[in-house]
């Protein structure tokens, strides 16, 4: 029998697959049976290894797929065309880089992420979808600050909300090529247009804004694109 859906606290929940094709099919993105399951397997990953350790604050097939795929491929459909080379700081539990990465093998991704847990689990999920375009290097982002094949080489640079904006922004910017674009995904609670401002001072123009549909995760998300100037 095919699967019903489940009452919760918010109403009807759909198949988990549902809503990703359904999200993904709102964005102009009409997934492959492939990645459909492709998707399954790193969202029941992620819940796996969730019940052990401290991976993420999504602990539904739902919020897995609408705060967590869904909302990460808002963000890869800004990634500039022609971009060849992506940073994602601070991954966590792979967003946004790795359900951008299960769409866009053209892309070679770097993954910084400073805790050895989640280091693991990024590590291992990424040899379990045969992802080999996407590198982990465990650390933090200011320790590559000498290693020449990190910086200035990155035509996007992500983040997730690992820290305030306008600090992102200063530890991206050595890492992004001339004109290379910093994506940052920021709450709510988040002046966006004062942090731009501010990092328009700081090696950045700002060139533009795109809403999170609020059916993906948290109403008021949303990504703040910054391109890199040629002064700081």
């Amino acid at each position: 029998m095919p699967p019903t859906a489940k009452a919760t606290a918010h109403g009807p929940e759909s198949n988990p697959d549902d809503l990703l094709i359904g999200g993904a099919l709102s964005l102009g993105l009409r997934l492959k049976p492939a990645d459909v399951s492709a998707f399954r397997i790193y969202r029941e990953e992620i819940l796996r290894w969730s019940e052990r350790m401290n991976l993420t604050a999504l602990t539904t097939p739902a919020q897995v797929v609408q705060q967590g795929f869904l909302d990460s491929l808002v963000c890869g459909a800004l990634v500039p065309r022609g971009a060849q080379r992506v940073l994602d700081v601070g991954s966590g539990a792979g967003f946004p880089a790795i359900p951008i990465a299960l769409i866009r093998p053209d892309l070679q991704f770097i993954l910084v992420e400073p805790t050895r847990k989640k280091v693991t689990f990024l590590k291992h999920v990424t040899r379990q979808l045969q992802l080999t375009h996407v590198h982990i290097r465990p650390g933090r982002l200011e320790e590559f600050l000498g290693d020449k094949t990190m910086r200035d080489t990155f035509d996007v640079a992500l983040a997730r909300a690992v820290a305030p904006l306008p600090e992102s922004g200063r530890k991206v910017r050595p890492f992004l090529r001339p004109q290379g674009v910093f994506l940052a995904q920021v709450g709510s609670g988040v002046t966006a247009g004062g942090s731009a401002r501010r990092l328009t001072c700081s090696g950045f123009e700002n060139v533009g804004e795109a809403e999170v549909p609020p059916e993906f995760g948290k109403p008021g998300r949303r990504i703040v694109a910054l391109r890199k100037t040629t002064t700081p």
